[in-house]
């Protein structure tokens, strides 16, 4: 009974399970830690099997029933695609009676109560999603030419804060002072302050855990919110313009009005930015803040604060989180160094995430993101979808379950390239899984497309389980 109750503990409130404490979230030994993963495993797979849909679908064709290795679960991984497999024209047609059923397919979170009659717009459905069920779903940001949509829940949202909260204000093996472990801080925001891009979604979490409630105490670059209407317009109009086929889109009248007001506020944006951490680099400097943002973007801001003569602006022991690769951009060897000149914190915390898992995977000292202890990482051989070995260090495209989640499948592939050392433990001493600090996505490969992914069922099944995600009518 005290092992079942462990168990629990361990996949609902990690939190609890370790005490508060990111040293022992990351100090537990190996091998106690694959015999928590593995039970966890089996009891959320067996709970999802039957409460969602498409795992069932997909387990009962595979004829699946149990899992008991770290392997038995890398045929039901999902593909990062799956969020947005539904069919494109029910969301130019506006049929959300219909993406509503396809998103139950995805959740065992209850939508009976969610009635679409007369919903005009993807912003109108999420809220009708928000306020009538348990969940707060997310949105991606189009850049293929469709919106991922990602049924999250509320709990979970607040519980993913929290861990947050631990790590940024925490260090391995020191003992937390009370303001670690309860702070109260400035957020600079250079972003919208509302929105259903998953990044937006955090807003309110930061509120609640980083401020104390304080609405004063959170700077947003833009007061009002980015519309999830306008971001898949100009998702569609992107994926549009790549094929030469602008002149075949048909857009709602009522969204294509609103073209020139996303262009607009996107030429505005530099100047807008610029103003803003004039102000914030006055009004705040000196104060311990948080701010979060890509590297491309804290470089651009630190290169102008620097040209201006201002070193050391916040507090040193204020939290900075920067990450999401570098999408694109070439900055220099010393561009972590710039970041820290212009700054003046004691340290910059890396992250690597994804929105399809609730787990961010925080940097060491040494550069190499740890794994969270709820998170089984899967290295899959880019070509096969194979499992490769959990031993010698291995290079290969990036999987994980997510043994917190409940709002959806926590399996999920992603397009990205990474490399675990399984048998060298990290120079930082910590014993966790740790992933190696350069990250590639397969998309940034010549010659390689991010979604071909395949998987260890044959091609047939796989196809079954895409047509049973377009089967929306039942």
């Amino acid at each position: 009974m005290a092992r079942e109750k462990n168990l629990d503990c361990f996949m609902n409130d990690p939190i609890e399970y370790f005490d508060a404490s990111i040293t022992k979230m990351h100090t537990i030994p190996r091998e106690e830690l694959e015999a928590l993963q593995r039970e966890g495993m089996r009891k959320r797979f067996a709970y999802h099997r039957e409460t969602i849909q498409m795992v069932k679908n997909l387990a009962d064709r595979l004829d699946i029933k149990k899992v008991r290795e770290f392997d038995d679960i890398a045929p039901l991984l999902f593909a990062h695609t799956a969020f947005k497999s539904y069919p494109a024209a029910l969301l130019d047609n506006k049929r959300f009676d219909l993406m509503t059923q396809w998103l139950q397919k995805q959740t065992p979170h209850d939508l009976s109560k969610v009635d679409c009659t007369g919903c005009d717009s993807i912003e109108e459905w999420i809220d009708l999603l928000d306020e009538h069920s348990e969940l707060r779903p997310i949105t991606s940001s189009g850049t293929t030419g469709t919106i991922s949509i990602i049924p999250k829940d509320k709990d979970g949202g607040y519980y993913t804060m929290k861990v947050w909260r631990l790590f940024l204000f925490q260090r391995f093996g020191v003992e937390p002072r009370p303001e670690d472990v309860n702070p109260v801080v400035d957020v600079i925001w250079p972003n919208y302050a509302r929105g259903k891009l998953g990044h937006l979604r955090m807003v309110d979490l930061l509120k609640r855990e980083f401020t104390g409630g304080d609405e004063n105490r959170f700077h947003a670059l833009y007061s009002d919110a980015i519309s999830t209407d306008l971001m898949f317009l100009a998702s569609k109009l992107r994926a549009a313009a790549t094929r030469g086929e602008l002149d075949r889109v048909k857009i709602d009248p009522k969204l294509l009005a609103r073209k020139e007001e996303f262009e607009a506020m996107e030429a505005r944006r530099p100047e807008e930015m610029k103003a803003f951490f004039a102000r914030m680099t006055s009004e705040l400097a000196g104060k311990r803040i948080f701010m979060t943002g890509t590297y491309a973007l804290i470089y651009e801001l630190a290169v102008a604060g620097l040209e201006q003569g201002l070193k050391h602006v916040f507090a040193p022991d204020s939290a900075i989180l920067v990450g999401g690769g570098l999408k694109g951009h070439v900055l220099p060897d010393n561009y972590m160094d710039v970041i820290e000149d212009f700054l003046g914190v004691d340290r910059i915390q890396e992250g690597y995430g994804m929105s399809e898992i609730s787990a961010m995977h925080w940097a060491c000292d040494d550069g190499r993101y740890h794994v969270q202890p709820w998170v089984i990482p899967i290295l899959l051989d880019p070509e096969t979808s194979e499992p490769l070995p959990r031993s010698g260090r291995q290079t290969g495209r990036a999987a994980f379950y997510d043994l917190f989640n409940t709002s959806h499948w926590g399996g999920i592939i992603s397009g990205d390239e990474i490399t675990i050392d399984w048998d060298t433990p990290c120079t930082c001493g910590l014993p966790s899984v740790a992933i190696e600090h350069d990250i590639m996505r397969y998309s940034e490969k010549e010659g390689v497309e991010d979604d071909r992914i395949t998987c260890n069922a044959t091609q047939q099944v796989q196809q079954e389980a895409v047509n049973f995600m377009k089967e929306y009518e039942g």
